[in-house]
């Protein structure tokens, strides 16, 4: 088993800005930047140190990664933090035995989310250095687009949106359109792998279809999967077919 190698060098006076590395063993392999879910208002990055040692196992190097938490920390702070590590892992390539230019983000529900600002967000928050995008992203059950999010979520989602852009849409619609991972695509956006069950209700199947479109639109390469009677997790031989799916994604990067 591969064990997590915590890296106090990244903002040890900052809990949600550390991260656990689970090095994969091979020369200048890949790295899997991970980002937990939980609706931007809970969870911890060693919820995935399980799938981190399973990709750590197949020659991919992971690092699991924190971010605060809202409604202490609203939107963008969780993206700077994200930004932040993004920063961190290409100054310290030669470090984590990366190629420094192979950074894939992957994330489930908000941290998929994330992954998505990451592969896209050229607007740097709370920082004025440049942001480092990621090489490709697997997003999974993201929310991708909050520009209109009375017709666009499902209303259980206001439960934690609410607490993480503090800002009600309809007297200020632009903080909901700056953390959408959609206003940001362009023609260089990277590579996409996209999942998404059919019978999510908690992300509608619809923003992973949004945001599939927007890529196409521009011509960016992405991968779209429909997962049929899926919800907002998934049964265990699908989420194993996934993972292979995602081991074949980062091998092309």
């Amino acid at each position: 088993m591969v064990q997590p190698q915590l890296n106090l060098s990244y903002d040890p006076a900052i809990p949600g800005r550390k991260f656990d590395f689970f090095p994969a063993n091979a020369d200048s392999a890949p790295l899997l930047a991970m980002f937990h879910g939980g609706g931007w208002i809970s969870g911890d990055r060693a919820h995935l140190h399980e799938e981190a040692e399973w990709f750590a196992s197949q020659g991919i190097n992971v690092a699991s990664v924190g971010y605060r938490l809202a409604p202490l920390h609203p939107f963008p702070d969780p993206i700077a933090d994200i930004q932040e590590f993004m920063r961190f892992a290409k100054a310290n390539a030669k470090d984590l035995n990366t190629s420094g230019t192979q950074t894939i983000s992957f994330g489930v529900s908000a941290g998929g989310h994330l992954a998505c600002m990451a592969g896209l967000c050229d607007k740097a928050f709370r920082s004025e250095e440049d942001v480092v995008l990621a090489d490709g992203v697997v997003s999974i059950c993201a929310i991708t687009d909050l520009r209109n999010p009375e017709e666009t979520q499902f209303p259980i989602a206001f439960s934690f949106l609410d607490q993480f852009i503090q800002e009600p849409h309809a007297l200020n619609p632009e903080p909901w359109a700056e953390a959408s991972p959609v206003t940001y695509v362009k023609e260089e956006a990277p590579p996409f792998l996209i999942f998404h069950g059919t019978a999510d209700d908690v992300v509608p199947v619809k923003q992973a279809q949004i945001l599939h479109s927007a890529l196409n639109q521009v011509g960016s390469p992405s991968e779209l999967h429909l997962l049929e009677s899926e919800g907002h997790s998934f049964m265990f031989d699908t989420w194993n077919h996934m993972r292979q799916q995602i081991v074949e994604f980062v091998r092309t990067i």
